[in-house]
């Protein structure tokens, strides 16, 4: 059977569980999977967080790109934890490159777990994860537990556009824009900044990527026909996903900063 962890994951990637032992082969061609990692440093360099003393937690980090970036330009601590022991792997890798493996730290482990008993962190990031945590509201009552008093939370998502409700399965966390930063700041937190995508940019971004990984999929049926179905039905659903977020959904990250007075 199937555990929920792999259900989550492929649900973060939008894909099946079957397929998840080619993904890291289909996204080899990508380094950073989910948020932007200037976007993010455009979010902390003007809060001045001293180098080496901050410490940050990537939850899904993928590869390490929004970690390696900030202790690279930053000079910050950073911790990934992800279920893609390949991932992992090439962000091991790639921390090396850059010449940051002293102030990063890639494990393996469940992000649901890991809200639970990782503490004190100065940041935490949650970026194109989807509902793994459950809603906004519910996402950030976990998250903010992970950083301490006045310390900041990073979630990279988006918003509806124009209606209420997206009848699809990965979508029933998006609301529309104001019922989603009533949801971010439920718990009491700061809403410091917002940064809302261009649609231009998103369709730039899943048109690159879908560049990407076609060629990769090509490669992975001629290597393995008995997948060919799957795979094929990947780029496809891959193909309807960009189509659907182009139409109704608004890209966004979101800057909150934790009420020291809440629990």
């Amino acid at each position: 059977m199937i555990d929920n962890l792999e259900k989550d994951i492929a649900q973060s990637l939008e894909t099946t569980p079957e397929l998840l032992p080619f993904i890291p082969e289909l996204v080899a061609d990508m380094w950073a999977l989910g948020s932007s990692p200037d976007r993010v440093v455009e979010l902390l360099k003007p809060l001045d967080l001293p180098s080496e003393e901050t410490r940050v937690l990537d939850l899904g980090c993928g590869k390490g790109a929004v970690p390696i970036t900030l202790a690279h330009q930053l000079g910050f601590r950073a911790m990934g934890i992800d279920a893609c022991r390949p991932f992992l792997e090439d962000a091991k890798s790639k921390a090396k490159e850059y010449n940051v493996s002293e102030l990063c730290q890639f494990e393996f482990g469940d992000m649901r777990k890991a809200v639970k008993n990782l503490k004190n962190f100065d940041v935490v990031i949650y970026a194109s994860i989807g509902s793994v945590l459950g809603g906004f509201d519910e996402s950030v009552g976990k998250l903010r537990q992970t950083v301490r008093p006045d310390r900041y939370i990073i979630i990279d998502d988006g918003f509806l556009k124009e209606s209420n409700k997206l009848d699809r399965a990965g979508y029933e966390h998006y609301a529309p824009h104001d019922e989603t930063l009533k949801q971010l700041t439920s718990h009491g937190d700061t809403l410091l900044r917002e940064i809302i995508y261009t649609d231009e940019e998103t369709r730039d971004l899943n048109n690159r990527y879908l560049e990407l990984i076609r060629p990769r999929a090509e490669k992975l049926i001629k290597n393995h026909p008995e997948s060919a179905d799957s795979v094929s039905s990947y780029i496809k659903n891959q193909e309807k996903e960009c189509e659907i977020i182009d139409k109704y959904v608004a890209g966004a990250i979101w800057l909150l900063q934790r009420n020291g007075q809440n629990g």
